[in-house]
């Protein structure tokens, strides 16, 4: 026990580690929209080498989403209980193995169980990442911290499209999922030996009632579902614009891959960008106050995008509002996620858990519309972000807003 307390402290008071951990928390978050992402440039080849159609290959993005929401609800109390370290190592086995079995997939069937495995496993990095900064940061450092992991998260959206595009053009489609497959078992060792458990509150116990009457307890919270409500539904529209992105840019617009690659890298420069101006925003601001600017943006921007979607004459004012609608994610997110969890550090992976476990769950059902009303047009992908911007802006006005008015009226 005393190691682990020096273990934080070091993490704590060492800029070197500090940043070492960003690093790690990154490349451990980061590869979820890895696995998102890279893949996105091969939908056609998969969609020939597997001799399916289209939508069954945007499928694969949906369903991947199931698998995070499911591992989440599980990781975040197994955290709690057994600490970090071991839940983490087994989520990354079973990505790693899900990885192999998506690169060796001989239908599209077959393909799918495996995405929602390989999400599964995947979800444990992110849940318990986000513990792991709860664990040692109070609120305004978490949000710090945070924007300082989307740094090295922003990274993967830039570089993963271009890289698979690569991939496929030399080696072919599965080579994407085995190049994934070899990064994480990397990061399984460096996890194994130069990862500190954090956790030095590990609870006795862990019973299903207990952990469904925490899950009650925290949906019932407003201050903790109304900071979730705006980061779940514009993460939800970015996860429209993935689903919807290649047939929209590639089959619509007559982008090439390598062009496709390259917008979608720029609105992963835009997300990039946004979690530094966060940092410089702290300075001056409260994380409440960011958040609530970045929800209104957020909503504008998702409603010119579903303006511009009924001309396909206005690519250039449809991209750019796209851009700006993602780069508010990282106004929103790491305001939202240390405002929501600061009040849980005795149960930081449940509540982590329930939280990542909603986002994923508000993906899927966003990303399974562009699919399943897949016309031949921009207008299901911007629909989507239209209705996710809609539902940021109503969580706003019904949880946060009174919240943000009883502060005014008790500091009056």
């Amino acid at each position: 026990m005393n190691q682990t307390h020096e273990s934080q402290n070091a993490i704590l008071h060492t800029d070197g580690k500090r940043k070492w951990l960003v690093i790690l928390l990154g490349v451990l978050t980061a590869f979820d929209p890895l696995t998102i992402d890279m893949y996105l440039p091969a939908f056609q080849s998969i969609q020939k080498d597997l001799n399916t159609h289209i939508s069954y290959v945007e499928l694969s993005v949906s369903t991947f989403f199931i698998g995070m929401a499911l591992g989440q609800l599980i990781y975040g109390p197994l955290s709690d209980r057994f600490g970090r370290k071991k839940p983490l190592l087994g989520g990354m086995f079973l990505y790693l193995f899900a990885s192999l079995g998506c690169a060796l997939s001989q239908n599209i069937y077959l393909f799918i169980v495996c995405r929602i495995l390989q999400a599964f496993g995947g979800s444990a990095s992110m849940v318990i990442s986000r513990a792991v900064v709860r664990d040692l940061f109070d609120k305004k450092h978490i949000a710090i911290f945070l924007s300082n992991i989307a740094l090295v998260l922003g990274i993967a959206p830039i570089i993963a499209p271009s890289i698979g595009a690569c991939l496929n053009s030399i080696f072919g489609w599965r080579s994407i999922f085995y190049t994934l497959g070899i990064a994480n078992l990397i990061c399984i060792f460096i996890v194994t030996f130069l990862l500190p458990e954090t956790n030095t509150k590990r609870h006795e116990n862990i019973k299903f009632r207990l952990v469904i009457r925490s899950y009650k307890m925290l949906l019932k919270d407003k201050h903790f579902i109304g900071y979730l409500i705006p980061d779940i539904a514009v993460r939800a529209g970015m996860f429209a614009y993935i689903a919807g992105s290649p047939f929209v840019f590639i089959e619509l617009f007559k982008m090439t891959p390598q062009q496709y690659g390259l917008v979608f890298g720029m609105n992963g420069l835009g997300i990039l960008i946004a979690s530094q101006v966060n940092k410089k925003l702290l300075v001056k601001w409260n994380a409440e106050t960011i958040c609530t600017k970045a929800v209104k943006v957020s909503f504008i921007t998702a409603s010119l995008i579903l303006a511009f979607a009924f001309n396909s004459y206005l690519i250039f004012p449809f991209l750019i509002s796209i851009f700006i609608f993602l780069s508010m994610l990282n106004l929103i997110s790491p305001n939202s996620i240390a405002i929501a969890l600061s009040p849980y550090g005795h149960q930081a992976g449940t509540a982590s858990a329930l939280y990542g476990s909603l986002q994923w769950s508000m993906a899927f059902f966003s990303s399974f519309l562009v699919s399943y009303f897949h016309n031949g047009s921009a207008l299901p992908m911007a629909s989507a972000i239209f209705l996710c911007g809609v539902v940021s802006l109503i969580g706003y006005i019904l949880l946060i807003k009174p919240q943000h008015n009883l502060k005014k009226t008790n500091t009056s």
